[in-house]
């Protein structure tokens, strides 16, 4: 049988990141010449109308990503939500050699910006993936990805609504619109010059949450007031309203990390990429809770 060659196989096509690279790649790449992998092909039937190859591929099953995979030239692996260390570099450890055997060019990874000893609770899956990516043998990328902006109405919760937004000490964070950092991935997915092994993309501004409390307040009309709780409350309160512990200890120990500074840097890269102005936080906020008349509870649902 004939292989069906595709250019760039996307994972996790239905989250958030996902989806966004897909929508940029088609604005600049045939469909023919696009895949995405993903555990629920029934979800993104609208690619497959749309001309995109779509394949069933899951990170616990191994052979379905040999299937989801063959004949791409190169692959963008979008990290699992898994909470747990382990098992997320499991996963992704299934799919990076899953594109090795498919003869897969060159591996993208999504990973963070927050380096070694981190004290972010799931930071050591993603540097144990990097680590493998780096000891395959493989063309890859990792591309440490800033926080979203998309994420703030989360952890504004119903703030909104009290005027008290309770979170514990943070510190400055370069936010980056999700829509711009998909726009750079997909256009150095598409490049032809030599790719980097790593790239910082972030933000162009670093804001702390009292920063973001005032930008809030101005686009509802209503004073926010920022408060400090300890982390040990908000892991408490998280679990109280049913997040699982390992979760909460995500959105806590992350907090912990933006106090000591490890996701303030500001890189310069992605603008770079799309040669225009990134998007700020001051304009995108507004428009998110514009479109939303009740934020989620704080963490509730927080891609990491």
């Amino acid at each position: 049988m004939e292989q069906d060659f595709r250019e760039i196989v996307i994972t996790g096509a239905t989250g958030g990141l996902g989806s966004d690279v897909i929508a940029q790649l088609q604005r600049f790449a045939p469909a023919s010449e696009l895949g995405v992998s993903v555990r629920a092909p029934s979800k993104v039937a609208a690619l497959s109308t749309a001309g995109i190859r779509v394949r069933r591929g899951d990170f616990n099953e191994p052979t379905s990503l040999d299937h989801a995979f063959e004949g791409a030239r190169r692959v963008l692996l979008i990290s699992t939500r898994t909470p747990a260390n382990v098992a997320r570099f499991q996963e992704q450890r299934n799919a990076i050699d899953a594109a090795m055997r498919c003869g897969v060019e060159h591996i993208f990874y999504t990973s963070i910006v927050q380096r070694p000893g981190s004290l972010f609770a799931v930071a050591a899956g993603h540097h144990a993936t990097e680590g493998y990516l780096a000891s395959s043998g493989a063309g890859y990328t990792v591309l440490r990805n800033g926080q979203y902006i998309e994420n703030l109405p989360t952890f504004l919760g119903p703030s909104a609504q009290t005027g008290d937004l309770a979170l514990p000490q943070d510190g400055p964070t370069a936010w980056v619109s999700r829509i711009d950092l998909a726009e750079g991935i997909a256009r150095l997915l598409l490049k032809d010059t030599p790719l980097p092994e790593s790239v910082v993309l972030t933000g162009p501004d670093a804001l702390d949450f009292k920063a973001i409390a005032d930008i809030a307040s101005r686009a509802l009309g209503r004073t926010i007031t920022r408060r400090f709780i300890s982390g040990d409350r908000f892991f408490a309160e998280l679990t109280e309203r049913g997040l699982p512990p390992p979760l909460a200890q995500s959105l806590a120990t992350g907090f912990a990390s933006r106090a000591a500074g490890e996701l303030a840097v500001i890189d310069p890269t992605l603008q770079a990429l799309l040669g225009r102005p990134l998007r700020r936080l001051a304009d995108v906020l507004p428009e998110l809770l514009a479109r939303s008349s009740s934020a989620a509870p704080a963490g509730a649902r927080v891609a990491s």
